[in-house]
This record gives C-alpha cells, structure tokens and sequence, in this order.
C-alpha cells in the first residue's frame, strides 16, 4: 500500500467518523433524551438553560363569560415550577404587562373593560439552583365578554312591540329574543350597528305577554362571539300610552284623567317639578288621578303609565304619557295632551267646563246626583255614548222631558237641560240633586250639544 492510498484512507475513515458523530447528536437532539442526568437542560454556549419541547404548554382554554374578567386553563408544562402570566389591551397597545404569576395551571384576570381584545402570554418557569428558567412562552387571544345594555322599555305597544335600549360598552351588535309563556328564548332580531338602539317586533299579537331578552355582542376573531349574559324585560302587547290624557289644575290640586286600556291592570303616576327628574307618585286602577296639594304658581309635567300585574309582586310596565301644567290656587288651568277636546264636571264645586282644542269654550253651574249614596253621579273618564233631542227621560218615580240630551255613562246617565230648576250650583246636590245625571242651563246645554259628538271625552271626579 502506497503513503498516498494510506491518506486516502485516513480522510475517509475520518469524514465517516465526523458523519456519524453529527447523525447521532441530531438524534439526541430531536428525540428529547436528555443530554445531562437531570433531564431538565441542556448546556447552552452562555451557560444559560434552554427550554426543551416538552415544557411548552398548550390547550389554552377560556372558561368564563363576564364583562371584566377572563379565566384561563390549560394543559401543564412538565418541566414548570410556575407560570408568569401577561397581559395585552390589544384594542390600545401590542405592549404586555405582567399582571400575575401562579403556580397552577390557571388564572383569573379581573379589573377588565367590556368587550375588550384581550392577549395573553403564558411563560412557564423553573427554578433550578435558586436561578429562573423560562420556558418558551404560549399566547391566547381572547376578549372580555360585551356589556350589558342599560334603561330597557317598550317605545310602543299596539298590534306592533318596539323596544329600546342605551347602547352597551364594547359591543358591535344586538341580538334579540323572544319567549312566550313557558317557551324557550328564539332569536328574532340582529343589529350590527352599534348605534341601533331600538327593536320593532312585527309579529307580536295584541293581549299576549313577551319576555324579550337583548344581548349585546362583540365580534372577533374570524366570527367568534362575545355576547353579554341579556337583559330581560316583560311586556304585553297592547299596552300602548293613554291617549287624550287631560290635565287641570284649581285650589293647588291636578286633576288628570285618560282613556282606559282594555288590557291595563292599572296606571302608575309619576310628577316631576320643574327640570327635576320624574318622582312616583301613586297607582289607580281608575282612569283618573286628584292629586294632594302642590306648590301654586310651579309647572309639574306628570306622566301615566299602564301597567300589568305578573303575579307575586312583579308588574309589566306599557309606554306612557306626559302633560305639563301651572298649579293654579284659585283660577282654574287645564292641559291636555291629545284632541284638547273635552267636557270635565266637578262634583265638589257643582260646575262644568267644555274645552275645544285646548281653549275654553263654555263653563257653568250645575246640578249633580243626589249625594245619599244613590243617586251620585259616577266618576270616572267616560265618552258621550248618546244624543237626543226632545225626549223624554224615564226611570223608578220620574218621568222629565228635556230639550237636549248628551248621554256619557250606560244605564242612563247624561247631561240634560232641567226646566223644573230655577238655580244650579252651590250645595243643591246635597240633598235636593238629580237622579244621578248632570242638570244644566238650558242655553249652556244647547251650546254644549251643538258643540260636541259622539265620543268626546267626558270627565267627571
């Protein structure tokens, strides 16, 4: 063998031997058989441990659905004493905090805003020979769940329910669901503007009790959703806002009446003096309110609300409305929010009014029912439901003609001229009044007959 082919060989057993040094390292490398004893590093060029694949965590889980927290789990790292956890507001920042270390796998971060893009980063750690070793770190993206909507209430309620809201923070979107009775919820509306504050439910039927339940949302991530837990309000269907709602004011006393709703339990009454807020002041089944006495020469808007009893003490609330009025202690003032047009007998001071698109058009002295407990005239908001002239009223031991007669409660009760009486007004009533119907100058009677018709509000307290 030459000096040449022994070089030759050499090289090569050498090239062979480097070849299956290198082949061997990879293989200790990627198969994750530790290089030390300890099996937790491996010797680094600085002296510094580096993480090995096995101590990356995964399966990042979220586990809550609030406004301001996010809980997180996940699958442990082997090799980790603990977890350093950050956090990024990804809506303002890329920059992370740290906000906690703990040293299972698990977290809870409160003190959030709503509907908020939240990063977390995970760095699993271990403490070997008193010095930190970080692992490398894991990331979840996640967001805080949307707020909820505030100040829910009907706006209308008739053959149609809408519904508003004040807008939630952090949403992007609305959605709507209804349950009727014992039924589950079903979406019926979505609103992807965050500025569409209100709903209107076209298939609601008149009479029929809703629970409508609105989630805010905000939407994320390639379509995934962070909906608000909802608010939830009751309503049925039909309880719209008294119409010809009529206010007048003598002696520091209000006097509103309203037509009635058929589906109402009864009314709440609330007043607010000035630019002050609204105060509650009373409920009525009627569909007329007196009010105690109040400051003289003040401006109190008051407002009726129909409301329904659920039961055990809960009550759906219907839209409402308002008037406006001057407390007068002396001179009688009225308001009305509806025609204006209106006839209003007050039994304590024996005297009518007639009012035509809110100005007075004829007032005068009357003479109401007997006051024995018989004969009252009886209060209330009612309509005319009659006319006639020329006829005569008959009834257990009277038989009167009249001239003009304006008919305004079923059973018989009305206002009428009474040629018999030579006086009206003061306390005549009370002791020598009518059989309950309302007795009236014969010139006050006829220019109120050919001022008014069928169904103008008629009211009498």
């Amino acid at each position: 063998m030459t000096k040449k082919t022994k070089i030759t060989l050499s090289v090569t057993f050498a090239v062979i031997l480097l070849i299956t040094a290198v082949t061997v390292c990879f293989f200790l490398l990627t198969s994750g058989i530790p290089t030390r004893s300890t099996g937790a590093f491996r010797n680094s060029p600085g002296g510094e441990a580096s993480a090995q694949v096995r101590s990356v965590i995964d399966n990042i889980q979220k586990t809550s659905y609030e406004p301001n927290r996010i809980d997180l789990t996940w699958n442990a790292a082997e090799e980790a004493d603990g977890y350093e956890i950050f956090l990024c507001n990804r809506d303002v920042s890329e920059s992370y905090v740290m906000v906690n270390s703990v040293t299972k796998p698990e977290v809870s971060i409160d003190s959030l805003k709503c509907g908020t893009q939240y990063w977390i980063k995970i760095i699993p750690y271990s403490m070997q020979n008193e010095k930190k070793h970080e692992y490398p770190a894991a990331v979840k993206k996640t967001a805080t769940q949307a707020g909820e909507v505030s100040d829910l209430k009907p706006l209308h309620s008739s053959d149609e329910m809408e519904i508003s809201w004040s807008a939630a923070e952090g949403a992007d979107s609305y959605r709507i669901f209804r349950a009727e009775k014992d039924e589950d919820y079903r979406l019926i509306g979505e609103i992807n503007h965050p500025a569409q504050t209100s709903f209107t439910d076209k298939d609601a039927e008149e009479g029929t009790l809703y629970t409508y339940k609105v989630c805010a949302n905000r939407t994320l991530y390639n379509h995934v959703n962070y909906p608000s837990e909802g608010k939830v309000i009751q309503l049925l269907c039909g309880m719209s806002a008294p119409t010809d709602l009529v206010v007048s004011s003598e002696a520091s006393r209000v006097h509103l009446s309203w037509n009635y709703n058929q589906y109402a339990t009864g009314y709440n009454i609330y007043y607010a003096k000035g630019d002050r807020p609204p105060e509650y002041i009373n409920a009525t089944e009627k569909n007329y309110f007196i009010t105690d006495r109040l400051d003289t020469g003040e401006t109190y808007t008051f407002r009726v609300e129909p409301y329904y009893v659920l039961g055990k003490g809960e009550e759906a609330d219907g839209t409402y409305t308002t008037c406006s009025i001057e407390v007068s202690d002396s001179k009688r003032v009225a308001s009305a929010a509806g025609s204006g047009t209106y006839i209003e007998i007050s039994i304590a001071d024996q005297h009518m009014w007639y009012y035509e698109n809110d100005q007075l058009v004829l007032d005068t002295d009357v003479v109401t029912g007997n006051d024995d407990g018989k004969n009252n005239t009886p209060t209330g908001r009612f309509g005319i439901i009659s006319r006639a002239t020329d006829t005569t009223l008959k009834g257990e031991g009277y038989s009167s003609f009249v001239n003009y007669w304006i008919g305004f409660y079923s059973g018989g009760f009305g206002i009428h001229d009474a040629s018999w009486r030579s006086s009206f007004g003061g306390t005549i009533y009370k002791g020598n009044g009518s059989h309950g119907c309302v007795n009236t100058p014969y010139e006050k009677v006829k220019e109120l007959y050919e001022h008014t018709s069928y169904g103008v509000p008629v009211i009498v307290y």
